[in-house]
């Protein structure tokens, strides 16, 4: 396993958590947004997490292509 292998993964579970909707799936389970109160549990630490990833989409789309790129050119 090489550093570029573990890229790719934790790039797979950024792209994962970022399609997951948070009105359809994460609210029934209780992970959703409207659930952030002002705690310091795990549990508000991974719905803020999640949320992160949400905000940050838009940036996932250029990594994902890079990816793809070196991938094509570099096998």
């Amino acid at each position: 396993m090489t550093l570029w292998t573990l890229l790719q993964a934790v790039l797979l579970v950024f792209n994962g958590v970022a399609v997951l909707n948070n009105d359809r799936f994460l609210e029934k389970r209780g992970f959703g947004f409207s659930q952030m109160r002002e705690s310091n549990s795990l549990k508000m630490s991974i719905i803020g997490g999640i949320h992160a990833v949400h905000y940050f989409r838009g940036v996932l789309v250029p990594i994902n292509a890079l990816v793809i790129l070196v991938k094509l050119v570099f096998g």
